[in-house]
């Protein structure tokens, strides 16, 4: 490889060397060789071949091309070693060619980038708007869109449409004092990058441009990424009645029973003998209640006559079988008493909450949509900050924590970034995936699912769902930490509790 990247280098050097034309000379190759797979209506790994400009787009792991760098351009890597397109190698000279292209430049590849607010919105919600953003605007300034900066705060205005140099905004920056270098680790957050002011400058160069993005929205147009193949995996398709078996046995009490039978008398097997009424007992007792039965379960049990069916009625209604049966949602759930990942594992002083609040839901026997929707969305029932706080309400928001039950480190100003506060998320997401939808979407976070079927973009829409609740730029510190509510930090602690309980939480 070596020698073939130094004739490359050198042939795309030479003076004499013929002027690679792209639409000429290297979409042929893609047209003949890629699109297949790489296309407009087959977006392997989100990656479309067709067009120059959706060249320039790169795919799910960024740019795939990088101009007079053969090292970082992934398309030549790939193509080099013989790995793409899978099916049949591209010829020697085509590769000599593709490399090239892209050590002369790849000329016709770069193309002016527009600068808009879409790339400069996220750079002051990751650098400046803890302090100037929707939840805290001090000096009157919220920087987390052109209006705001457009308006300014007690100094005028953030920016001056096509002046950087009389912007109070880069002043401020140039003059190292935003964000304030004392206060970076307080609020978790870092100073501009040169490449990142320069992005600053050039847009309010420009005038700010600012362009449309159309709400992504869910149409009737087959996805691209998503095959007729994907779209039968066993977790999208809805359940169906399955027939019973007809098994003539007087063993056979109840569908389940036909079900088992019929796979034992399949291998010559047959039921074990029936238990004796104190065995059942003993059995019905440790998976209901997690517990033997006691004595007066034993006495009761005897003087019905050994009436089975009333023992297991009274043990469901034991509140002992909310605490057996409720752990195992609350090991899909990641509940824990603790924050974990730090070393000091601080206790999480109201998670007993959502525990006791499993407990009664199963103990209730609540549906499990309702049980679900309390957990997702158990904020939006009801306008919990004007209204009465009943039991109910209070148990609707209890039940939110299930999107905050996984380790989490960010209590702790040095570990309260944003990467971090994506991981926390990125986890949540796991959780959500395989405990309610029988997916393991933590993969598509980095690229498209590579067996269960979800592209690395719906991955990022499930994600928004969530961000008003979960939005690594207006972050709630957990609660266990001392000194977390430090400054103008709210506390994560809602105190919307029945009265009863509020003057008690309050007295303690």
């Amino acid at each position: 490889m070596r020698i073939l990247s130094c004739l490359i280098l050198f042939s795309a050097t030479a003076v004499s060397a013929q002027e690679i034309d792209y639409e000429r000379d290297v979409q042929p190759i893609f047209k003949t060789s890629c699109t297949r797979c790489h296309g407009e209506k087959s977006k392997k790994g989100d990656l479309d071949l067709t067009s120059l400009a959706a060249l320039r787009q790169g795919g799910e792991s960024g740019a795939v091309v990088v101009p007079g760098d053969l090292k970082k351009s992934k398309l030549y890597e790939l193509v080099h070693a013989e790995e793409m397109p899978p099916s049949k190698p591209l010829a020697k000279d085509k590769i000599e060619l593709l490399g090239r292209w892209i050590a002369a430049g790849a000329p016709g590849y770069r193309a002016k980038v527009e600068i808009t607010q879409h790339d400069i919105v996220p750079l002051m919600l990751m650098r400046c708007s803890v302090c100037h953003g929707p939840r805290q605007q001090s000096a009157g300034l919220d920087l987390s869109s052109k209006a705001g900066m457009l308006k300014g705060g007690k100094s005028g205005p953030a920016i001056v449409l096509g002046k950087p140099q009389e912007s109070l905004v880069l002043k401020r920056i140039h003059a190292g004092e935003m964000p304030p270098n004392k206060r970076l680790v307080d609020f978790s957050v870092k100073p501009m990058a040169k490449d990142e002011i320069d992005r600053l400058v050039h847009w309010i160069e420009d005038g700010a441009p600012e362009v449309e993005m159309l709400p992504d929205v869910a149409t009737t147009t087959p996805d691209p990424l998503v095959s007729d193949k994907d779209r039968q995996h066993w977790a999208f398709q809805p359940p169906k009645v399955v027939p019973v078996p007809k098994i003539d046995s007087p063993r056979v009490r109840n569908p389940i029973d036909a079900f088992l039978l019929e796979k034992l008398q399949a291998k010559k097997l047959s039921f074990a003998p029936p238990a004796d009424p104190m065995t059942l007992l003993r059995r019905v007792a440790f998976d209901l209640t997690g517990l033997p039965p006691d004595l007066d379960e034993i006495d009761r049990y005897r003087k019905s006559n050994f009436n089975f069916e009333e023992m297991v009625e009274r043990l469901l209604a034991s509140p002992r079988y909310g605490e057996r049966w409720g752990k195992y949602w609350l090991d899909l759930a990641g509940y824990a008493d603790s924050e974990g990942k730090r070393s000091q594992d601080p206790i999480r002083p109201h998670a007993w909450r959502y525990r006791d609040y499993v407990i009664r839901a199963f103990n209730a026997d609540k549906p499990y949509d309702r049980f679900l929707l309390e957990q997702l969305a158990g904020d939006e029932l009801a306008d919990y900050a004007n209204a009465k706080v009943t039991p109910e309400l209070m148990d609707n928001l209890i039940a939110t924590a299930f999107l905050r039950l996984t380790p989490d480190g960010t209590g702790s100003d040095v570990v309260n970034y944003v990467p971090d506060r994506l991981d926390v998320i990125a986890d949540e997401m796991q959780v959500l995936g395989s405990a309610v939808m029988g997916l393991t979407i933590h993969c598509a976070r980095c690229h498209s699912h590579k067996y269960d079927p979800i592209p690395h973009r719906d991955y990022y829409r499930l994600l928004a769902v969530f961000k008003g609740a979960y939005d690594e730029h207006d972050w709630l510190r957990p609660t266990s930490v001392k000194g977390q509510t430090k400054g103008n930090r709210p506390s994560r602690v809602l105190p919307f509790l029945p009265e009863a309980e509020l003057q008690k939480w309050k007295k303690d």
